[in-house]
C-alpha cells in the first residue's frame, strides 16, 4: 500500500549558517593543527640537520685516526706559500685553494669524488672543476635553502654553496687578539694539522661544527660566505658573534665586498643577513699592530673576517662538539660561555 505522498519525508539541506559554521570550525581547527604541523617538520629538519652534523663528525674523527689530527682549515696561508708550493698551480692565490673540504671528502663516502682531487694543483685549477661541482647532500641542512651554485659559468671557479662550516676560534679568521678579545685557540689551524689531545678546554666543551646560512644562486660571485670549499674564509664561524647575531654589531665582517656586493645583495636580504648603516658586509675589522705578520701583509682582508654561526632553525644553531656529540645554541646565549666553547685552549669554565 502506498503512503500518502504528504507523509514521506522531506528532502533536507544545510542552511546557509550551519554552512558557515561548519566552516568555522573547520579553519579553527587548522588554525590550531598547523602550528603543531609546522613544529614537527622543523624538528625533523633538525633532527636531519644533527644527523648531518653527526656523519660530518664522524669523518673529522676517523681523518683524525689516520692523519693524526683534524684537517688544516687553509692548506697555505701567505701568497709566497702558495705560489711554492705549486709548480702548476693555476688562478688564484692561497685563499681560492683547499680548506678542509677535500681532506675530508674520502671520510664521508665520497671516495669516487676523491679520487678526482688534484692536491698537486690548487683547488682553484680546472683540473679540480668536477670536484668543485658536484653537490654532497650532507652538506646541506634541510631548513636552508639548499646547496646553491656560485659562479658555475667558468671551468676555474664554479663551486657550491654549503651549510656547514669549522670552528676556527673566538675572534677572527686570522687567529689572533682582537681589541681586549684575547685569541685563545681553535681546533682547525691553517697549514696543519691539529691533535685533538691539543685542545685543553677538553674536547665535550669545544665547538667542532656549526652552520651558516646559503646565499643564492649569483650570476657573478657572491663573496666569500658560505663559500665553504675554498680556504677564503667562508668555510668558517668564529666566536665573535652570538649565533644568528643581529644589528649594527651583529653584522658578519667579510673580505673584498666591493667585488660581490653588487651580485649578492639581493640574495643577503632575503637570507634575513644583517646589514645596517653601522656596519656593512664586507667591512673587516681593523688589522691590530700587534697581529702576527702573516695576518698583516694580507692585504684584502681575510684573515680579518668574522662570521657568526647562523641558521633557519628558530632560536638557535646546531653545532657539533669536537667529541662528537651534538648540541643545540640559543641566539641568547651568554657570549663569554660562547667564545669559551669556540676556543680551544682557554681554560674557560662552560656550562
Amino acid at each position: 500500500m502506498n503512503m500518502p505522498l504528504g507523509n514521506r519525508s522531506s528532502r533536507t539541506a544545510f542552511t546557509l549558517v550551519e554552512l558557515l559554521v561548519v566552516i568555522a570550525i573547520i579553519a579553527t581547527l587548522i588554525g590550531l593543527l598547523l602550528p603543531a604541523v609546522q613544529s614537527a617538520r622543523e624538528s625533523a629538519r633538525r633532527s636531519k640537520c644533527s644527523n648531518n652534523l653527526k656523519q660530518l663528525g664522524l669523518a673529522m674523527h676517523n681523518y683524525a685516526s689516520a692523519k693524526k689530527g683534524l684537517p688544516p682549515m687553509a692548506k697555505f696561508w701567505t701568497a709566497a706559500e702558495y705560489q711554492a708550493g705549486y709548480p702548476v698551480r693555476g688562478p688564484g692565490n692561497w685563499y681560492d685553494d683547499h680548506g678542509w673540504y677535500t681532506p675530508l671528502l674520502p671520510f664521508i663516502e665520497e671516495a669516487n669524488l676523491a679520487d678526482q682531487v688534484r692536491l698537486d694543483r690548487s683547488l682553484s685549477d680546472a683540473a679540480n672543476n668536477n670536484v668543485r661541482r658536484t653537490f654532497i647532500p650532507m652538506m646541506a641542512c634541510p631548513s636552508d635553502i639548499g646547496l646553491q651554485k656560485n659562479e658555475w659559468g667558468t671551468t676555474t671557479w664554479a663551486r657550491v654553496r654549503g651549510n656547514y662550516v669549522v670552528n676556527a676560534g673566538n675572534t677572527v679568521y686570522g687567529q689572533h687578539d682582537v681589541g681586549a678579545i684575547q685569541f685563545l685557540g681553535a681546533p682547525f689551524q691553517p697549514r696543519k694539522i691539529t691533535n685533538i689531545s691539543t685542545i685543553s678546554d677538553g674536547s665535550s666543551n669545544t665547538l667542532m661544527m656549526s652552520e651558516a646560512l646559503v646565499l643564492p644562486e649569483t650570476a657573478g660571485w657572491g663573496g666569500p660566505y658560505s663559500d665553504v670549499q675554498l680556504a677564503i674564509g667562508g668555510h668558517i664561524f668564529t666566536g665573535f658573534n652570538r649565533p644568528n647575531a643581529t644589528g649594527a654589531a651583529g653584522v658578519d665582517a667579510l673580505a673584498r665586498m666591493g667585488e660581490w656586493w653588487t651580485n649578492a645583495r639581493d640574495g643577503w636580504l632575503t637570507q634575513g643577513l644583517p646589514v645596517s648603516a653601522g656596519r656593512t658586509p664586507g667591512q673587516p675589522v681593523q688589522i691590530p699592530a700587534n697581529a702576527p705578520l702573516d695576518a698583516r701583509i694580507d692585504s684584502n682582508g681575510h684573515k680579518q673576517q668574522h662570521i657568526a654561526a647562523r641558521s633557519k632553525h628558530p632560536g638557535g644553531v646546531m653545532a657539533s662538539r669536537c667529541d662528537g656529540s651534538i648540541g643545540f645554541y640559543n641566539d641568547n646565549i651568554d657570549i663569554d660561555t660562547w667564545r669559551g666553547l669556540t676556543s680551544a685552549t682557554g681554560g674557560e669554565v662552560t656550562p
